[in-house]
């Protein structure tokens, strides 16, 4: 650990060069910083130097500086010693800052687990030829492509079309051009209004046998 060296007058880190007039220490009274340098608890101190000396971390020691200095819980964006911190605030018996600790961490712990609950993404993949005109086939989850193209809903739930129908839960190369008279400007225009965005597009192929793919995906959801 660092060793934090407290003088009558201020304090200062052995491995910094930040400096407190030691009367801010007792700025909250039931603190134990408080009661070391108003003579309710005994505190080491160093006779020939006039240091005064406690076996703390003193990384930690400046943000329970900086909480003295603004009673506010100040921290980097990127800090993630958050228990150290609780555990350095509660042995100085700074009640409020331990407080503040904890929502913080709190805070913390919400963002993870709305970032953990985003699991998948409403995602079509959309794939395009000009054979026999133009041949559109849309490839995603059964549910999503009854929300997007309503007038499928017939088809899409008719057990004898089988050969796109790969299993109950998603639809793979379901043939668009068979069941309405949808053009591809026509599906590409709806899943805009819809708040997709395209996320990747393809395409090759030789004359006469080209193809164009695109990958359309909306807001992730959370996992049911």
């Amino acid at each position: 650990m660092t060793l934090i060296v407290l003088t009558s007058i201020e304090y200062e880190l052995k491995t910094a060069s930040q400096k407190l007039n030691i009367f801010l220490c007792c700025r909250f009274p039931e603190s134990k910083l408080a009661r070391m340098f108003n003579g309710s608890i005994p505190i080491v101190l160093d006779s020939l130097k006039q240091h005064y000396f406690i076996d703390r971390d003193g990384k930690m020691f400046r943000h329970i500086l900086n909480y003295l200095r603004s009673a506010k819980l100040i921290l980097p964006d990127n800090f993630n010693e958050i228990e150290q911190l609780w555990e350095e605030a509660k042995y100085y018996d700074l009640t409020s800052m331990v407080k503040d600790v904890e929502l913080y961490r709190k805070s913390k712990q919400k963002i993870v687990v709305k970032k953990e609950e985003k699991e998948y993404c409403d995602c079509i993949a959309i794939s395009i030829s000009p054979d026999l005109g133009e041949r559109i086939t849309l490839s995603a989850e059964r549910a999503l492509l009854e929300e997007v193209f309503p007038e499928l809903s017939s088809a899409l739930m008719d057990s004898r079309n089988s050969g796109w129908n790969m299993e109950n839960r998603y639809v793979i190369r379901f043939p668009l051009n068979g069941f309405c008279k949808l053009n591809s400007v026509q599906v590409l225009q709806r899943l805009l209004n819809q708040g997709f965005k395209l996320i990747a597009a393809t395409g090759g192929g030789v004359e006469g046998q080209q193809f164009s793919e695109y990958l359309f995906c909306k807001d992730c959801k959370a996992a049911a």
